[in-house]
C-alpha cells in the first residue's frame, strides 16, 4: 500500500517557458541593482570638504551646478585663475574638458587670518590626481608663478602648497601644515555617507558665501597675482 502511494505522489514540474521567465526576471532584477550602485556609488562623488580641516573658522563646498552659489564664488575662481590661463593650460595637459571635468569647489578660511585651503574637486579616473595637480604646477610656472616641484604637487611662495589626492582633488593650502593627513584618500565609510560628517555639507548660505569666497579672493589675488 506504501509502494502504491509512492508511485502515484505527483512530481514537481516547473515548464521550460516559466524557468526562463524567472531566469529573465532576476536577471532583470540584477541588472537595475547595477544601475542604481554605479548611479549611487560608480559616477562622481562629493569628496572636495574632506581635504577642508574641520577646525578652519569658515568651511563651504559648493557643487558648480548649483547657478546661485557658483556666482557668489566667483571672485574665488577669479583669484585662482586671473588671466584665466592656468586652469584651461591645465585642463589640455589632461586631455579634459574643464566644464565637465571640475565639479565642485571647497574651501576654508582661518583660524589664522592668512590661513586658507581651497580644494578643487575634480572627475578623473581613480588615481589621477597627482597628474592633475603636476599639471596645474606646470601651468602656474608657465603663468608665472615661482613653483618648485615636489613628489604630490609644488611648493609655491611663501609656504604655500599645491597638492594632489587619490580621488582626484587639487589642494592650494597656505601652508603644509594645514593639510597635514588630510591628501590621502578618505575613510571608505565617509565615501559611502556611512559615518562621520557628510561630505557633502551644509548648503552654505549665499550671502555669507560671497562674502567669505571675496575676501579670500583679495588674500590670494595679493599672494599669487
Amino acid at each position: 500500500m506504501t509502494e502504491a502511494a509512492e508511485v502515484e505522489r505527483p512530481a514537481w514540474r516547473i515548464s521550460f517557458r516559466l524557468l526562463m521567465g524567472v531566469a529573465l526576471g532576476l536577471a532583470l532584477i540584477a541588472l537595475l541593482a547595477g544601475r542604481y550602485v554605479y548611479r549611487r556609488y560608480g559616477t562622481y562623488t562629493p569628496l572636495a570638504l574632506a581635504h577642508v580641516p574641520a577646525d578652519m573658522r569658515y568651511r563651504a563646498r559648493v557643487e558648480l551646478s548649483d547657478a546661485p552659489r557658483t556666482a557668489a564664488l566667483l571672485p574665488l575662481l577669479n583669484a585662482l585663475d586671473p588671466r584665466h590661463q592656468r586652469l584651461p593650460v591645465m585642463y589640455r595637459k589632461l586631455g579634459v574638458s574643464g566644464e565637465t571635468t571640475t565639479r565642485e569647489v571647497a574651501f576654508g578660511t582661518g583660524p589664522e587670518s592668512s590661513d586658507f585651503v581651497v580644494v578643487l574637486g575634480l572627475q578623473l579616473q581613480a588615481g589621477t590626481g597627482l597628474p592633475a595637480a603636476k599639471a596645474l604646477c606646470e601651468s602656474l610656472v608657465s603663468d608665472g608663478t615661482a613653483a618648485q616641484a615636489t613628489e604630490s604637487g609644488c611648493l609655491l611662495p611663501e609656504g604655500g602648497l599645491v597638492a594632489g589626492t587619490p580621488d582626484g582633488a587639487i589642494v592650494l593650502a597656505s601652508r603644509a601644515a594645514l593639510v597635514k593627513g588630510l591628501l590621502g584618500a578618505p575613510d571608505i565609510g565617509d565615501r559611502l555617507g556611512f559615518w562621520g560628517p557628510s561630505e557633502r555639507g551644509a548648503a552654505p548660505e549665499v550671502g555669507e558665501l560671497g562674502r567669505e569666497a571675496s575676501t579670500l579672493a583679495q588674500r590670494i589675488s595679493a599672494k599669487y597675482p
